[in-house]
């Protein structure tokens, strides 16, 4: 809801915030120019210039020399010292989340997830491989296993294109992620990635490994994602330690 008490070039830059979060206005394209902007909705062009100069300062467009004003892909700010589950973490931020699920079945784990999962040989893992998008752009391709055994049935129980798996788990199985470890490398898209992101093939993206463990110290879940390069922020927050003086 736009704020009537609030400056004009507040009300305009609110209102091209809101079509870029409904997708009306899709990520890489380019926007009016201030003076159609002010052309077209009857203002200054100084109020269409402090408009997207507000939106450029919130991260929603760029402008590029020569060429205009775009609007940016989605920003994912990852906080390394939450552990938090997709869906729930883009809600946090105020982003409409939503999943393509590329595949979803049961099967026999691969020798990465056994040895993540601390799993027998031919045990079956619950896989979920699917195309995360943030405001209607995709930014990330996850691949999601989850131990068969622990929680029989998943893969009937939900819609995953719109449901979260933490939710699912907690509900129904009363598995709670408490903790996990996460590392984080830089890669290049592979075909198949890029044809997932929307990408050119060799653009940089991040590898994300995560293992996530119940409040009984048990691993029940091992994902392997590819983020977009340029969708990517990490947050650390840091406390002086003991040795500050130093």
């Amino acid at each position: 809801m736009i704020d009537q008490e609030a400056p004009l070039y507040i009300k305009i830059a609110t209102q091209l915030a809101s079509d870029i979060q409904a997708g009306r206005l899709k990520a890489g394209e380019k926007i009016d120019s201030e003076r159609v902007l002010a052309a077209d909705l009857g203002v200054s062009r100084m109020t269409a210039r402090q408009a997207i100069q507000h939106l450029t300062t919130r991260g929603l467009v760029e402008t590029r020399v020569g060429q205009g004003t775009f609007v940016t892909h989605p920003v994912i700010e990852q906080k390394l010292s939450t552990l938090s589950g997709f869906t729930e973490e883009m809600a946090r931020q105020g982003h409409k989340t939503s999943s393509l699920v590329v595949l979803a079945e049961t099967r026999v784990a691969d020798s990465f997830a056994i040895e993540a999962l601390h799993l027998p040989s031919n045990a079956q893992v619950h896989r979920l491989v699917r195309v995360r998008l943030v405001d209607g752009e995709p930014v990330a391709i996850e691949t999601t296993d989850v131990s068969a055994s622990l929680a029989p049935g998943l893969i009937e129980l939900a819609d995953f294109s719109r449901e979260s798996v933490y939710g699912i788990l907690r509900d129904h199985f009363g598995i709670i992620p408490t903790t996990g470890e996460q590392t984080m490398m830089a890669a290049t898209a592979d075909a198949s990635t890029a044809r997932s992101l929307s990408l050119i093939e060799g653009s940089p993206v991040l590898k994300l490994t995560r293992l996530t463990f119940d409040s009984q110290g048990h691993p029940f879940e091992f994902v392997r994602s590819f983020y977009r390069g340029d969708s990517f922020v990490m947050k650390v927050d840091l406390n002086l330690g003991a040795l500050s003086g130093q």
